[in-house]
C-alpha cells in the first residue's frame, strides 16, 4: 500500500504551498528514521544512516515538476517520500526484500533510485552521482526539455572531485542543474573543518553558476529559495547551488556512537535550534494552522501506520545466496546479419569513422563527446572526421577532463537507455575518470537489474609511435602515451571490454557495442589504425587475415564475447595461441612463416572480446592442440593476459602436454620515446616465433 504523503507543488511562492502536507512528510521521515535506528540497534538488520536534520529536502522537491530529475543524498529520505509518497520503499530496502524498489534489497539502506520517478541510483561515495547528473542535465538541454535536473550531496561532497566536475559541467555548459550542497558541519566524527577555500557561494559564481546560501533549518526560506533558484534555471540563466546550512541530529551512521566524539552541549543545542520537524512544526501552530495536540496525533498516528507495513514486509520474501551472480552484465543478443554493402579495403580507421557515421544517422540522440573531437580533423587520430562533415553537432568537443566527458556520456544513457560515445585521446587518461567508470559498471547489478547503464568509451590504446606492425615508424609514444589498458577494464565486474585486430572487426563490434545495455571500452590499438594486414618473412599478406581489411558498407554486427579461430598450415594443429590487438598481427605473421617453413598446422585464436571471455573457444582451442602460448602487449604485472594463462593451466591441464609458454612486454612504465627500446619493448613476431620453436622441441 502507498499512501500520498506529497506536498502539493508549485514554482511560485510559499503562498501556494499545502505546508500541512509538507510537514506531514517531513514528519514521516523522522518517525521512519527513528524506527529504523531502533530496528538496527536490535539487530533487525546491519546498518542504517539516519535523515535527521537533512528533512528540509522535502521542501526543495516540493518545488519541483514531477518530471524533473532528482540525484539524491544518502540523507535526503524525505525527498524519497516527497517525490513518491512511498512509505515501503525504505523499509523494504532495509530488510533486503528482492521487493525494494530502489536496489532490491541488495544495496545498503538510504540509496535511493526510481525510473519510475526519474531518480538516479544512488552510491555510497559521497558525490558520486555528480558527474551523472550532468550527463542527465546535458540530455535535457539538447533534447530542448524544459526539465531540469536536483543534486544534492553533503559538505564533504562538495570537497571532492566529482562535485568540482559536476560544477565544471554545469558551468561551462549552462546545463539545467540545481546542485544542493547539505552542510550540516560535520565530516564523519570531526566537526568544522573547511571542506572548500572560502565561500562556497563564491566558489559557485566562479565556476558561472549562480548560488545563495539559506538557513536549511527554516523550512519556509528554503523552499521560497528553492522556487526562485528553479525560476532562474527554468528561464534559462544557467545553473544553480542552493548551499542549505544544516544541524545534523543523530551520529554519523549506525556504525559510530554520536556521544564517543560529539559534546552532550553541543548534542542537546543541535537538537533545540538546528531541528528542521520542530521549527517548522512551531511555525505551524503559531500560523494557527494546527495546534501542538495534533502534531503529536499526526506523529502517534505514522508510527502505526509504520508499524503495520513493517509487519506486512517481515512477511516477503528477501534475497538468497543464489541470486549472488544475478544481473552482473548485460551483453547484447547478437542476431545475425549478413553484411551485405560493397566490401572496400579499409584501415581501421577509416572502419570507425564509419561506424560514427552509421550510429548517428539511425540514432538522432547519438553523440561523441571528446577533446577536440568536433574539430575538422575529427581528434587528434582523425577518428571523428566522417561525423563531423557528414552528420554536423554529433562530435562535440570537451573541455580537458575525461571526468566529465564519461559523466556526461553515462549520464545522458542513463536518461533513455541509449549508448553515446565517449572518446578518450589515450587510454592512460582514463585515469581521471576511474570512479565514475566503476560505478557506471556497477549500476546494473546494485540495483538488481532494475537500471541499465548503456556507455561506449573508445580509447586509443598501446605503444602511441607506430611500432613494427604500423607504415610509420617505432618510437615517439612514450610514457602517457602508450598503456595497453586491458588490465584496468577487464577486472571491473559489469564492464565489457573490447579489442579488435582488424578493420572488418572493429566496424561490426562497435556497432554491436552500441546495443550492449552495460559499458563498454573499446580499446583501439594505435599502430592497427592505419596498419595494412599482416605479411610473412617475404612479404607477403596472408590470405587467412586479408579478407578482414574489406569492409562492407552500410550496417553489419559482429557478437560481443565470441573469439575468432585462425588456422595456419593442415593437419592437426600443433599449437594454439592466445592474442588481441595488435598481438594478433605479430601471432599470425609468427604462425605462418612457422607452418612455411617446417610443415604442420598452428591456430591462432583472436579474442576479439576481453570481457566476457570465450573460454570455450579458448578451451576447445587448447584442447585441439595441446601445447598453449599466451600473448600479450601488457606488461606482465597482473595483467589481463596472466589471467587468460592462468585459466587455461586451472581449467585445461589435462589437455597440455607442456606448461603453456607466456609472453608479455618487458616490465618496465610502457613505453620508451626512443625507436630502439620501443622496439624490444612489445613483443614481435620473431619473439613469438622463437617460443613456438622451444615448445615444439619439447
Amino acid at each position: 500500500m502507498t499512501v500520498n504523503i506529497r506536498a502539493t507543488e508549485t514554482d511560485t511562492s510559499a503562498a501556494s504551498l499545502d505546508v500541512v502536507a509538507l510537514y506531514r512528510t517531513m514528519l514521516t521521515a523522522r518517525v521512519m528514521n527513528d524506527l529504523l535506528k531502533i530496528r538496527k540497534t536490535q539487530g533487525r538488520f546491519p546498518f542504517y544512516i539516519g535523515c535527521a536534520g537533512h528533512e528540509t529536502m522535502a521542501a526543495v522537491v516540493a518545488a519541483l515538476n514531477e518530471n524533473d530529475w532528482l540525484a539524491l543524498y544518502y540523507r535526503d529520505l524525505a525527498a524519497w517520500l516527497q517525490r513518491t509518497g512511498d512509505l515501503e520503499g525504505p523499509l523494504r530496502e532495509a530488510y533486503s526484500r528482492v521487493s525494494g524498489p530502489m536496489n532490491g534489497g541488495r544495496n545498503m539502506p538510504s540509496h535511493y533510485a526510481s525510473k519510475q520517478f526519474h531518480i538516479l541510483p544512488g552510491v555510497s561515495e559521497v558525490a558520486g552521482l555528480n558527474p551523472f547528473a550532468g550527463g542527465i542535465g546535458f540530455s535535457l538541454q539538447r533534447d530542448k526539455s524544459n526539465g531540469i535536473i536536483l543534486c544534492s550531496t553533503g559538505d564533504g561532497g562538495a570537497a571532492t572531485n566529482d562535485f568540482s566536475v559536476s560544477c565544471k559541467q554545469a558551468g561551462i555548459y549552462r546545463l539545467p542543474m540545481l546542485l544542493v550542497v547539505e552542510d550540516n558541519n560535520w565530516a564523519i566524527t570531526f566537526q568544522g573543518g573547511s571542506q572548500w577555500s572560502g565561500s562556497l557561494v563564491e566558489t559557485a559564481l566562479a565556476s558561472n553558476i549562480y548560488a545563495e546560501e539559506v538557513d536549511g533549518t527554516d523550512v519556509i526560506a528554503t523552499y521560497e529559495a528553492s522556487c526562485r533558484l528553479i525560476e532562474h534555471i527554468r528561464s534559462g540563466q544557467g545553473p544553480a547551488l542552493l548551499h542549505l546550512k544544516l544541524g545534523l541530529l543523530d551520529a554519523h551512521s549506525s556504525s559510530t556512537d554520536i556521544k564517543s566524539y560529539r559534546k552532550k552541549e553541543e548534542i542537546e543545542l543541535t537538537k533545540e535550534v538546528k531541528d528542521p520537524v520542530k521549527n517548522f512544526g512551531r511555525w505551524i501552530v503559531e500560523q494557527g494552522l494546527l495546534e501542538e495536540a495534533d502534531l503529536e496525533s499526526m506523529r502517534k498516528e505514522i508510527r502505526a501506520h509504520l508499524d503495520r507495513i513493517e509487519q506486512e514486509i517481515l512477511k516477503e520474501p528477501g534475497r538468497t545466496s543464489a541470486q549472488v551472480m544475478d544481473h552482473v552484465v548485460n551483453v547484447p543478443e547478437w542476431r545475425e546479419n549478413i553484411p551485405r554493402g560493397a566490401k572496400r579495403t579499409m584501415t581501421m580507421l577509416g572502419a570507425i569513422n564509419e561506424s560514427l557515421v552509421e550510429l548517428a544517422q539511425r540514432d538522432p540522440g547519438f553523440f561523441v563527446l571528446g577533446q577536440d573531437v568536433g574539430s575538422p580533423k575529427g581528434g587528434v587520430f582523425g577518428a571523428t572526421a566522417s561525423l563531423v562533415t557528414q552528420v554536423p553537432g554529433r562530435a562535440i568537443s570537451s573541455p580537458l577532463n575525461e571526468q566529465l566527458i564519461i559523466g556526461i556520456v553515462s549520464g545522458a544513457g542513463l536518461r533513455d537507455g541509449k549508448a553515446r560515445c565517449a572518446e578518450i585521446q589515450f587510454v592512460d587518461y582514463h585515469q581521471s575518470a576511474t570512479q565514475t567508470i566503476r560505478l557506471a559498471a556497477r549500476f546494473l547489478y546494485q540495483t538488481d537489474g532494475k537500471w541499465n547503464s548503456p556507455l561506449l568509451i573508445r580509447a586509443k590504446s598501446g605503444s602511441g609511435g607506430g611500432g613494427p606492425i604500423s607504415s610509420s615508424s617505432a618510437g615517439g609514444g612514450a610514457y602517457g602515451h602508450s598503456n595497453t589498458g586491458e588490465q584496468w577494464f577487464t577486472s571491473i565486474p559489469g564492464m565489457i571490454t573490447v579489442c579488435p585486430a582488424s578493420p572488418y572487426d572493429a566496424k561490426g563490434l562497435l556497432l554491436e557495442s552500441a546495443r550492449a545495455q552495460s559499458p563498454v571500452t573499446f580499446l583501439e590499438r594505435g599502430r592497427l589504425y592505419r596498419s595494412e594486414p599482416p605479411k610473412d618473412s617475404e612479404g607477403h599478406i596472408l590470405e587467412q587475415m586479408a579478407q578482414y581489411w574489406e569492409v562492407p558498407e552500410g550496417y553489419y554486427t559482429l557478437p560481443l564475447g565470441k573469439a575468432r579461430r585462425l588456422k595456419f598450415g593442415v593437419g592437426p594443429t600443433d599449437i594454439a595461441i592466445i592474442a588481441w590487438g595488435t598481438m594478433v598481427l605479430e601471432a599470425c605473421t609468427a604462425a605462418a612463416n612457422t607452418v612455411k617453413r617446417d610443415g604442420g598446422a598452428i591456430e591462432v585464436v583472436d579474442l576479439r572480446t576481453l570481457m566476457p571471455l570465450d573460454t570455450d573457444a579458448i578451451a576447445a582451442a587448447v584442447k585441439d592442440a595441446n601445447r598453449v602460448i599466451v600473448v600479450t602487449e601488457e606488461i606482465d604485472m597482473t595483467s589481463f593476459g596472466r589471467h587468460v594463462h592462468s585459466w587455461i593451466v586451472q581449467h585445461c591441464f589435462y589437455d597440455l602436454d607442456c606448461v603453456p609458454a607466456f609472453i608479455s612486454a618487458v616490465a618496465a612504465p610502457p613505453a620508451p620515446y626512443d625507436e630502439s627500446e620501443e622496439q624490444v619493448f612489445y613483443p614481435t613476431s620473431q619473439t613469438i616465433e622463437a617460443a613456438i620453436t622451444t615448445i615444439l622441441a619439447e
